[in-house]
């Protein structure tokens, strides 16, 4: 019997195990990177808001500008109606005064539309800055379980690393060789045999394949998933 075959078992539970783990720790950057696009993302959500929001001001500013400027031509206009000599000259003053006070008017509506858009645009504010918020929130609690995991995986697989190790002194270097060749291109690496079929891959083994095992003197892999094989028992070896 090949020396520490057996141990080629453990060997590849653990890989598996590694495997595992590796995968997962993989995926943190990733949830990282999520959670600071999500930040990002709400980020601008309130620069947008803000920028609304002045939009907004500034065209309420400058409508009660056009008012006011409607309002001071109102009183100039209506301080010339006695200096106005013919009937001609005072009609066209007083049309004069009624553009200026429609352009009042008009003013005003579209003080009263941009009062509107600012409330609108603060409310959005105030939904942008929430959204800020939960972010914020959920960079500090799911950042800290993120961190606390990344540690937890890492001290999981130095121990396995460790374990991984121990078994693999117990295998002599051709052995070994072959098991770091095949768990390279599938996990796991080895399979188990029982009732002389392969229990990776479900396919009967042939009789010469048998045969070898039981000598014992070189590894022998599935004809058909190429995985080490391995009886279920040591005593079915014997």
């Amino acid at each position: 019997m090949l020396p520490g075959i057996h141990a080629l078992l453990e060997l590849s539970r653990v890989d598996m195990e590694i495997a595992a783990l590796e995968e997962e720790k993989a995926t943190l950057p990733g949830a990282r990177e999520a959670l600071a696009v999500n930040r990002s993302e709400a980020a601008a959500g309130v620069e947008a808001a803000e920028a609304a929001l002045g939009e907004a001001e500034q065209e309420q500013r400058r409508h009660e500008s056009v008012m006011a400027d409607r309002e001071a031509l109102v009183a100039k206009l209506e301080g010339q109606q006695h200096q106005v000599k013919t009937n001609e000259a005072y009609t066209a003053l007083l049309h004069e005064i009624e553009q200026a006070r429609e352009g009042i008017s008009e003013a005003e509506t579209a003080i009263l539309e941009a009062m509107e858009g600012i409330e609108v645009a603060r409310a959005a504010l105030e939904r942008a800055k929430a959204l800020l918020a939960e972010a914020d929130a959920s960079i500090a609690a799911d950042g800290a379980k993120i961190d606390d995991r990344e540690k937890s995986l890492d001290q999981s697989l130095g121990n396995l690393r460790r374990e991984r190790e121990g078994h693999a002194s117990g295998v002599d270097a051709a052995t070994m060789a072959t098991y770091e060749r095949t768990v390279a291109r599938r996990r796991p690496a080895v399979a188990l045999v029982k009732g002389e079929m392969c229990m990776a891959c479900r396919v009967g083994l042939p009789p010469q394949a048998i045969l070898e095992m039981r000598k014992g003197e070189r590894v022998i892999t599935c004809g058909s998933c190429r995985r080490i094989l391995i009886f279920e028992a040591p005593s079915e070896a014997s």
